[in-house]
Protein backbone atom coordinates (compact mmCIF):
# COMPACT_ATOMS: atom_id res chain seq x y z
CA UNK A 1 0.00 0.00 0.00
CA UNK A 2 1.46 3.37 -1.06
CA UNK A 3 1.20 6.22 1.01
CA UNK A 4 -1.79 8.06 -0.70
CA UNK A 5 -3.63 4.67 -0.21
CA UNK A 6 -2.40 4.70 3.71
CA UNK A 7 -4.02 8.80 3.90
CA UNK A 8 -6.64 7.89 1.96
CA UNK A 9 -7.32 4.73 4.02
CA UNK A 10 -7.40 6.78 7.21
CA UNK A 11 -9.82 9.25 5.70
CA UNK A 12 -7.38 11.55 3.61
CA UNK A 13 -4.64 13.95 5.02
CA UNK A 14 -2.08 12.48 6.47
CA UNK A 15 -2.12 12.69 10.23
CA UNK A 16 0.74 12.70 12.68
CA UNK A 17 2.61 9.79 14.11
CA UNK A 18 0.43 9.41 17.09
CA UNK A 19 -2.10 8.35 15.21
CA UNK A 20 -4.02 5.13 16.86
CA UNK A 21 -2.37 2.04 14.83
CA UNK A 22 -5.01 -0.59 13.61
CA UNK A 23 -5.38 -4.08 15.77
CA UNK A 24 -3.71 -5.50 12.57
CA UNK A 25 -0.65 -2.70 12.45
CA UNK A 26 -0.15 -3.22 16.56
CA UNK A 27 -0.05 -7.36 15.48
CA UNK A 28 2.37 -6.74 12.37
CA UNK A 29 4.79 -4.30 14.49
CA UNK A 30 5.14 -6.79 17.13
CA UNK A 31 5.27 -9.84 14.85
CA UNK A 32 8.41 -7.85 12.52
CA UNK A 33 10.17 -7.18 15.82
CA UNK A 34 10.03 -10.87 16.77
CA UNK A 35 11.28 -11.33 13.70
CA UNK A 36 14.21 -9.10 13.81
CA UNK A 37 15.09 -10.23 17.14
CA UNK A 38 15.60 -13.43 15.82
CA UNK A 39 17.14 -11.93 13.26
CA UNK A 40 19.94 -10.49 15.41
CA UNK A 41 20.07 -12.95 17.94
CA UNK A 42 21.22 -15.70 15.89
CA UNK A 43 24.00 -13.09 13.82
CA UNK A 44 25.14 -12.10 17.59
CA UNK A 45 25.20 -15.12 20.10
CA UNK A 46 28.83 -16.26 18.37
CA UNK A 47 29.89 -13.48 20.13
CA UNK A 48 28.69 -14.40 23.71
CA UNK A 49 30.37 -18.12 22.68
CA UNK A 50 33.41 -17.63 20.78
CA UNK A 51 34.93 -18.26 24.02
CA UNK A 52 34.21 -21.25 24.28
CA UNK A 53 34.45 -22.06 20.47
CA UNK A 54 38.15 -20.82 20.54
CA UNK A 55 39.16 -23.45 23.46
CA UNK A 56 36.93 -26.27 22.03
CA UNK A 57 38.28 -25.77 18.17
CA UNK A 58 42.04 -24.40 19.59
CA UNK A 59 41.18 -21.02 16.77
CA UNK A 60 42.91 -17.77 16.58
CA UNK A 61 40.88 -14.41 16.89
CA UNK A 62 41.62 -13.92 13.15
CA UNK A 63 39.53 -16.86 12.56
CA UNK A 64 36.85 -15.85 15.35
CA UNK A 65 36.58 -12.46 13.34
CA UNK A 66 36.61 -14.78 10.03
CA UNK A 67 33.47 -16.60 11.42
CA UNK A 68 31.83 -13.39 13.02
CA UNK A 69 32.76 -11.30 9.91
CA UNK A 70 32.88 -12.70 6.17
CA UNK A 71 31.39 -16.29 7.13
CA UNK A 72 28.31 -14.07 7.75
CA UNK A 73 28.31 -10.36 6.68
CA UNK A 74 29.67 -11.26 2.92
CA UNK A 75 26.64 -13.90 2.17
CA UNK A 76 24.06 -11.60 4.23
CA UNK A 77 24.14 -8.93 2.39
CA UNK A 78 24.82 -10.27 -1.47
CA UNK A 79 21.87 -12.17 -1.00
CA UNK A 80 19.98 -9.79 0.93
CA UNK A 81 19.85 -7.82 -2.75
CA UNK A 82 18.39 -10.58 -4.89
CA UNK A 83 15.65 -11.58 -2.12
CA UNK A 84 15.02 -7.84 -1.69
CA UNK A 85 14.45 -7.60 -5.75
CA UNK A 86 11.97 -10.84 -5.21
CA UNK A 87 10.58 -8.51 -2.62
CA UNK A 88 9.47 -6.02 -5.11
CA UNK A 89 7.55 -8.53 -7.38
CA UNK A 90 6.52 -11.33 -4.88
CA UNK A 91 4.36 -11.91 -1.78
CA UNK A 92 6.82 -10.22 0.73
CA UNK A 93 5.20 -12.54 3.29
CA UNK A 94 6.17 -15.79 1.00
CA UNK A 95 9.58 -14.44 0.72
CA UNK A 96 9.62 -13.52 4.33
CA UNK A 97 8.69 -16.79 6.51
CA UNK A 98 11.54 -19.01 3.90
CA UNK A 99 14.02 -15.94 4.94
CA UNK A 100 13.24 -16.86 8.65
CA UNK A 101 13.02 -20.87 8.50
CA UNK A 102 16.60 -20.88 6.58
CA UNK A 103 18.31 -18.87 8.91
CA UNK A 104 16.90 -20.78 12.27
CA UNK A 105 17.59 -24.18 11.07
CA UNK A 106 21.82 -23.02 9.66
CA UNK A 107 21.77 -21.08 13.34
CA UNK A 108 20.75 -24.60 14.61
CA UNK A 109 22.85 -26.56 12.50
CA UNK A 110 26.25 -24.90 14.19
CA UNK A 111 25.89 -26.55 17.32
CA UNK A 112 26.13 -29.85 15.38
CA UNK A 113 29.98 -28.40 13.64
CA UNK A 114 32.55 -31.19 14.84
CA UNK A 115 35.28 -28.71 13.38
CA UNK A 116 35.68 -25.41 12.22
CA UNK A 117 35.17 -25.65 8.30
CA UNK A 118 31.73 -27.20 8.68
CA UNK A 119 31.35 -24.26 11.61
CA UNK A 120 32.35 -21.85 8.76
CA UNK A 121 30.34 -23.09 6.51
CA UNK A 122 26.96 -22.91 8.99
CA UNK A 123 27.64 -19.17 9.37
CA UNK A 124 27.62 -18.69 5.53
CA UNK A 125 23.96 -20.01 5.50
CA UNK A 126 22.67 -18.29 8.07
CA UNK A 127 24.14 -14.96 6.44
CA UNK A 128 22.12 -16.31 3.03
CA UNK A 129 18.92 -16.42 5.14
CA UNK A 130 19.53 -13.87 7.49
CA UNK A 131 19.84 -11.27 4.60
CA UNK A 132 16.39 -10.87 3.70
CA UNK A 133 14.67 -10.02 7.01
CA UNK A 134 15.31 -6.11 7.09
CA UNK A 135 14.76 -4.91 3.47
CA UNK A 136 11.27 -7.36 3.42
CA UNK A 137 10.42 -6.46 6.54
CA UNK A 138 11.30 -3.00 6.38
CA UNK A 139 9.33 -2.35 3.33
CA UNK A 140 6.39 -3.97 4.37
CA UNK A 141 6.44 -1.44 7.23
CA UNK A 142 7.20 1.20 5.12
CA UNK A 143 3.91 0.41 2.99
CA UNK A 144 1.34 -0.20 6.49
CA UNK A 145 2.50 3.28 7.75
CA UNK A 146 2.32 6.48 6.58
CA UNK A 147 5.59 8.90 6.53
CA UNK A 148 4.99 10.32 9.79
CA UNK A 149 4.52 7.29 11.59
CA UNK A 150 7.70 5.47 10.30
CA UNK A 151 10.23 7.37 12.76
CA UNK A 152 8.52 5.48 15.55
CA UNK A 153 7.65 2.43 14.21
CA UNK A 154 11.22 2.23 13.12
CA UNK A 155 12.19 3.05 16.42
CA UNK A 156 10.28 0.09 18.08
CA UNK A 157 11.43 -2.87 15.71
CA UNK A 158 15.07 -0.88 15.45
CA UNK A 159 14.84 -2.02 19.22
CA UNK A 160 15.86 -5.53 18.31
CA UNK A 161 19.11 -5.57 18.08
CA UNK A 162 18.67 -3.82 22.06
CA UNK A 163 16.50 -7.33 22.87
CA UNK A 164 18.61 -9.21 21.22
CA UNK A 165 22.24 -8.20 23.02
CA UNK A 166 19.83 -8.87 26.29
CA UNK A 167 18.59 -12.14 25.04
CA UNK A 168 22.24 -13.52 23.64
CA UNK A 169 24.10 -13.74 27.22
CA UNK A 170 20.81 -14.85 28.87
CA UNK A 171 19.90 -18.11 26.52
CA UNK A 172 23.60 -18.45 24.77
CA UNK A 173 25.59 -18.27 28.02
CA UNK A 174 24.25 -19.48 30.53
CA UNK A 175 22.70 -22.93 28.50
CA UNK A 176 26.62 -22.56 27.20
CA UNK A 177 27.89 -22.79 30.64
CA UNK A 178 25.63 -25.50 31.62
CA UNK A 179 25.13 -27.85 28.59
CA UNK A 180 28.15 -26.39 26.29
CA UNK A 181 28.16 -24.21 23.04
CA UNK A 182 26.78 -26.40 20.97
CA UNK A 183 23.07 -27.14 22.57
CA UNK A 184 22.99 -23.09 23.27
CA UNK A 185 22.93 -22.89 18.96
CA UNK A 186 19.89 -25.25 19.25
CA UNK A 187 18.22 -23.64 21.61
CA UNK A 188 18.38 -20.24 19.95
CA UNK A 189 17.83 -21.31 16.52
CA UNK A 190 14.94 -23.62 16.70
CA UNK A 191 12.17 -20.84 18.17
CA UNK A 192 12.74 -19.30 14.68
CA UNK A 193 10.51 -21.61 12.81
CA UNK A 194 7.51 -20.99 14.89
CA UNK A 195 7.96 -17.00 13.54
CA UNK A 196 8.27 -18.61 10.06
CA UNK A 197 4.95 -20.41 10.32
CA UNK A 198 3.42 -17.17 11.64
CA UNK A 199 4.63 -14.96 9.16
CA UNK A 200 3.49 -17.04 6.17
CA UNK A 201 0.17 -17.57 7.36
CA UNK A 202 -0.94 -14.02 9.16
CA UNK A 203 0.92 -11.35 6.96
CA UNK A 204 -0.72 -9.66 4.38
CA UNK A 205 0.74 -8.25 1.60
CA UNK A 206 -0.76 -4.85 1.25
CA UNK A 207 0.05 -4.73 -2.37
CA UNK A 208 -2.02 -5.86 -5.29
CA UNK A 209 -1.40 -7.64 -8.54
CA UNK A 210 -2.50 -4.28 -10.28
CA UNK A 211 -0.31 -2.43 -7.73
CA UNK A 212 2.44 -4.51 -8.98
CA UNK A 213 2.01 -4.87 -12.30
CA UNK A 214 1.51 -0.49 -12.58
CA UNK A 215 4.78 -0.32 -10.75
CA UNK A 216 7.39 1.42 -13.43
CA UNK A 217 10.21 -1.02 -15.20
CA UNK A 218 13.30 -1.12 -14.14
CA UNK A 219 16.45 -3.26 -13.63
CA UNK A 220 19.08 -3.11 -10.63
CA UNK A 221 21.31 -1.16 -11.90
CA UNK A 222 19.00 1.66 -13.13
CA UNK A 223 17.79 1.18 -9.82
CA UNK A 224 21.09 1.29 -8.11
CA UNK A 225 21.99 4.64 -10.31
CA UNK A 226 19.06 6.26 -9.45
CA UNK A 227 19.68 6.04 -5.13
CA UNK A 228 23.43 7.02 -5.39
CA UNK A 229 22.86 9.94 -7.83
CA UNK A 230 21.06 10.96 -4.86
CA UNK A 231 23.84 12.75 -2.33
CA UNK A 232 22.01 12.35 0.77
CA UNK A 233 21.21 8.68 -0.15
CA UNK A 234 24.97 8.33 -0.74
CA UNK A 235 26.47 10.16 1.69
CA UNK A 236 24.09 7.81 4.45
CA UNK A 237 24.81 5.03 2.99
CA UNK A 238 28.98 5.74 3.86
CA UNK A 239 28.20 6.65 7.22
CA UNK A 240 26.13 2.86 7.81
CA UNK A 241 29.34 1.59 5.82
CA UNK A 242 31.76 2.83 8.72
CA UNK A 243 29.13 2.50 11.25
CA UNK A 244 29.17 -1.36 10.91
CA UNK A 245 32.89 -1.56 10.79
CA UNK A 246 32.80 0.02 14.16
CA UNK A 247 30.25 -1.74 16.26
CA UNK A 248 30.30 -5.16 14.73
CA UNK A 249 34.27 -5.16 15.05
CA UNK A 250 33.33 -4.32 19.13
CA UNK A 251 30.22 -6.02 19.41
CA UNK A 252 32.25 -9.66 17.75
CA UNK A 253 34.92 -9.10 20.69
CA UNK A 254 33.15 -7.13 23.87
CA UNK A 255 32.82 -10.68 25.84
CA UNK A 256 36.20 -11.76 25.22
CA UNK A 257 37.53 -8.14 26.11
CA UNK A 258 35.77 -8.48 29.46
CA UNK A 259 37.17 -12.14 30.27
CA UNK A 260 40.48 -11.23 29.05
CA UNK A 261 41.38 -8.21 31.13
CA UNK A 262 38.85 -7.86 33.68
CA UNK A 263 38.97 -11.78 34.45
CA UNK A 264 35.69 -12.24 34.00
CA UNK A 265 33.71 -15.71 33.26
CA UNK A 266 31.40 -16.24 30.60
CA UNK A 267 28.28 -15.58 32.77
CA UNK A 268 29.37 -12.25 33.95
CA UNK A 269 30.80 -10.56 30.58
CA UNK A 270 27.75 -11.88 29.18
CA UNK A 271 25.41 -10.36 31.57
CA UNK A 272 27.46 -6.35 31.09
CA UNK A 273 26.31 -7.47 27.29
CA UNK A 274 23.01 -8.33 28.31
CA UNK A 275 23.04 -5.33 30.82
CA UNK A 276 23.94 -2.85 27.43
CA UNK A 277 21.24 -4.73 25.43
CA UNK A 278 19.19 -3.48 28.00
CA UNK A 279 20.75 0.62 28.24
CA UNK A 280 20.51 0.55 23.96
CA UNK A 281 16.66 0.05 24.61
CA UNK A 282 16.80 3.15 26.03
CA UNK A 283 18.64 5.09 23.35
CA UNK A 284 16.70 3.28 20.94
CA UNK A 285 13.42 5.15 22.25
CA UNK A 286 15.54 8.39 22.81
CA UNK A 287 16.52 8.69 19.46
CA UNK A 288 13.38 7.89 18.10
CA UNK A 289 11.42 10.22 20.19
CA UNK A 290 14.24 13.18 19.64
CA UNK A 291 14.35 12.51 15.72
CA UNK A 292 10.75 13.08 15.30
CA UNK A 293 10.22 16.24 18.37
CA UNK A 294 12.81 18.30 15.97
CA UNK A 295 12.03 17.17 12.74
CA UNK A 296 10.71 20.34 11.25
CA UNK A 297 10.12 20.61 7.70
CA UNK A 298 12.89 18.97 6.56
CA UNK A 299 13.67 16.09 8.84
CA UNK A 300 17.39 17.01 9.21
CA UNK A 301 17.23 15.49 12.94
CA UNK A 302 16.82 11.97 11.42
CA UNK A 303 20.33 11.87 10.15
CA UNK A 304 21.98 14.79 12.76
CA UNK A 305 20.46 12.15 15.47
CA UNK A 306 22.61 9.28 14.38
CA UNK A 307 25.60 11.90 13.79
CA UNK A 308 25.53 12.93 17.33
CA UNK A 309 25.58 9.64 18.38
CA UNK A 310 28.45 8.22 16.88
CA UNK A 311 30.66 10.67 18.37
CA UNK A 312 29.29 10.15 21.66
CA UNK A 313 29.73 6.17 20.64
CA UNK A 314 33.44 6.54 20.16
CA UNK A 315 33.84 8.27 23.36
CA UNK A 316 32.69 6.08 25.91
CA UNK A 317 34.21 3.25 23.62
CA UNK A 318 37.85 4.66 24.06
CA UNK A 319 36.83 5.17 27.70
CA UNK A 320 35.70 1.89 28.06
CA UNK A 321 38.76 0.48 26.90
CA UNK A 322 41.39 1.72 28.79
CA UNK A 323 39.58 2.11 32.21
CA UNK A 324 41.49 0.09 34.83
CA UNK A 325 38.98 -1.23 37.04
CA UNK A 326 35.91 -3.50 35.86
CA UNK A 327 33.15 -1.32 37.03
CA UNK A 328 34.46 1.86 35.05
CA UNK A 329 34.53 -0.72 32.08
CA UNK A 330 31.22 -1.36 32.15
CA UNK A 331 29.82 2.11 32.77
CA UNK A 332 31.41 3.12 30.17
CA UNK A 333 30.18 0.35 27.98
CA UNK A 334 27.03 0.78 29.21
CA UNK A 335 26.77 4.74 27.99
CA UNK A 336 28.09 3.56 24.64
CA UNK A 337 25.31 1.37 24.44
CA UNK A 338 22.84 4.26 24.96
CA UNK A 339 24.55 6.46 22.51
CA UNK A 340 25.29 4.17 19.43
CA UNK A 341 20.98 2.83 19.59
CA UNK A 342 20.16 6.72 18.91
CA UNK A 343 20.66 6.36 15.33
CA UNK A 344 18.37 2.72 15.28
CA UNK A 345 15.12 4.04 13.80
CA UNK A 346 16.29 7.53 12.40
CA UNK A 347 18.57 5.59 10.57
CA UNK A 348 16.39 3.14 8.94
CA UNK A 349 13.79 5.73 8.54
CA UNK A 350 15.61 7.85 6.56
CA UNK A 351 16.44 5.40 4.08
CA UNK A 352 12.94 4.44 3.74
CA UNK A 353 12.12 8.61 3.38
CA UNK A 354 14.80 8.51 0.54
CA UNK A 355 13.62 5.97 -1.70
CA UNK A 356 11.05 6.09 -4.01
CA UNK A 357 7.88 3.92 -3.44
CA UNK A 358 8.84 1.20 -6.03
CA UNK A 359 12.38 0.49 -4.25
CA UNK A 360 12.24 0.35 -0.87
CA UNK A 361 13.05 -3.14 -0.12
CA UNK A 362 16.25 -2.27 -2.69
CA UNK A 363 17.14 0.62 -0.85
CA UNK A 364 17.28 -0.81 2.27
CA UNK A 365 18.91 -3.88 1.03
CA UNK A 366 21.76 -1.37 -0.38
CA UNK A 367 21.78 0.05 2.53
CA UNK A 368 22.27 -3.01 4.53
CA UNK A 369 25.27 -4.24 1.90
CA UNK A 370 27.49 -1.16 3.11
CA UNK A 371 26.73 -1.45 6.78
CA UNK A 372 27.79 -5.71 6.57
CA UNK A 373 29.81 -6.40 3.29
CA UNK A 374 31.81 -2.77 3.94
CA UNK A 375 31.59 -2.78 7.52
CA UNK A 376 30.38 -6.39 9.18
CA UNK A 377 32.93 -8.38 7.16
CA UNK A 378 35.39 -5.69 7.83
CA UNK A 379 35.11 -4.81 11.28
CA UNK A 380 35.52 -8.50 13.41
CA UNK A 381 38.34 -9.41 10.55
CA UNK A 382 40.34 -6.40 11.83
CA UNK A 383 39.73 -6.43 14.84
CA UNK A 384 40.99 -9.85 14.96
CA UNK A 385 44.04 -9.46 12.77
CA UNK A 386 45.10 -6.52 14.45
CA UNK A 387 44.36 -8.26 18.03
CA UNK A 388 47.12 -11.05 17.06
CA UNK A 389 49.26 -8.53 15.63
CA UNK A 390 49.19 -6.50 18.83
CA UNK A 391 49.59 -9.43 21.02
CA UNK A 392 52.26 -10.89 19.32
CA UNK A 393 54.71 -7.79 19.54
CA UNK A 394 53.62 -8.18 23.54
CA UNK A 395 54.78 -11.28 23.03
CA UNK A 396 58.03 -11.84 25.00
CA UNK A 397 60.43 -12.51 22.45
CA UNK A 398 62.55 -15.06 24.77
CA UNK A 399 59.51 -17.20 25.39
CA UNK A 400 59.04 -17.71 21.65
CA UNK A 401 56.15 -17.10 18.86
CA UNK A 402 53.06 -15.73 20.20
CA UNK A 403 50.86 -18.18 18.32
CA UNK A 404 53.14 -21.35 18.76
CA UNK A 405 53.66 -21.03 22.98
CA UNK A 406 49.66 -19.80 22.89
CA UNK A 407 47.73 -21.38 21.05
CA UNK A 408 44.41 -20.52 21.37
CA UNK A 409 45.76 -17.72 23.48
CA UNK A 410 46.38 -19.65 26.40
CA UNK A 411 49.12 -21.51 27.71
CA UNK A 412 49.15 -25.12 27.42
CA UNK A 413 48.21 -27.43 29.99
CA UNK A 414 50.86 -27.60 32.14
CA UNK A 415 53.11 -24.61 31.62
CA UNK A 416 55.11 -22.95 34.00
CA UNK A 417 53.58 -19.52 35.64
CA UNK A 418 55.68 -17.33 33.31
CA UNK A 419 54.35 -18.50 30.05
CA UNK A 420 51.27 -18.40 31.21
CA UNK A 421 50.74 -14.57 32.48
CA UNK A 422 52.70 -13.42 29.00
CA UNK A 423 50.32 -15.47 26.85
CA UNK A 424 47.59 -14.03 29.22
CA UNK A 425 48.84 -10.52 29.36
CA UNK A 426 49.78 -10.32 25.11
CA UNK A 427 46.22 -11.66 24.79
CA UNK A 428 44.57 -9.04 26.53
CA UNK A 429 46.76 -6.34 25.53
CA UNK A 430 46.54 -7.22 22.05
CA UNK A 431 42.66 -7.49 21.98
CA UNK A 432 42.34 -3.88 23.83
CA UNK A 433 44.68 -2.28 21.22
CA UNK A 434 42.44 -3.77 18.23
CA UNK A 435 39.69 -2.09 20.14
CA UNK A 436 40.27 1.46 19.91
CA UNK A 437 41.67 0.94 16.50
CA UNK A 438 38.59 -0.22 15.21
CA UNK A 439 36.04 2.35 17.09
CA UNK A 440 37.31 5.15 15.49
CA UNK A 441 35.52 3.91 13.24
CA UNK A 442 32.36 5.92 14.84
CA UNK A 443 34.35 9.46 13.66
CA UNK A 444 34.13 8.45 10.13
CA UNK A 445 30.77 7.49 9.88
CA UNK A 446 29.81 11.08 11.86
CA UNK A 447 31.31 12.84 8.77
CA UNK A 448 29.44 11.34 6.19
CA UNK A 449 25.99 11.47 8.48
CA UNK A 450 26.77 15.29 8.37
CA UNK A 451 27.00 15.32 4.83
CA UNK A 452 23.84 13.93 4.35
CA UNK A 453 21.87 15.94 6.41
CA UNK A 454 23.85 18.92 4.28
CA UNK A 455 22.85 17.18 1.02
CA UNK A 456 19.45 16.67 2.42
CA UNK A 457 19.08 20.52 3.53
CA UNK A 458 20.10 21.55 -0.32
CA UNK A 459 17.73 19.69 -1.43
CA UNK A 460 14.69 20.84 0.64
CA UNK A 461 15.98 24.48 0.34
CA UNK A 462 15.69 23.78 -3.48
CA UNK A 463 12.66 21.70 -3.52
Amino acid sequence: MAEAQVAQARGGAERPAKLQWSKYQIYLVGLLLLVTVSNYLDRIVIGVLQEPIKVDLGLSDKQLGLLSGPAFALFYSVAGIPVARLAERANRARVLAVAIAVWSIMTAACGLARNYVVLLLCRVGVGMGGGGCIPVSHSLLADNFSMRQRGVVMSIVSAAPSIATILAPIIGGLVAEHYGWRTAFIVVGLPGLLLAVLVWFTVREPRTERTVAERPKSNFWADLKQLFSNPTFAFLFIGGAFIGVAYSGLTAFTVSFLMRSHDMALSQAGGVLGLSGLFGLAGTFIGGFVADRYAGKRGLSYLITPAVGGVLTWACYMAAFQLPSWPMAMAALLAAAVAYNLKNGPIYASVQNVAPDHMRATASAIFMFGATVLGSTTGPLVAGIVSDSAASRMFPAALGAFEAACPGGRAPKGAGEPLASACASASAGGLETALLVVACGFLVATVFLVLSALALRKQRAAG
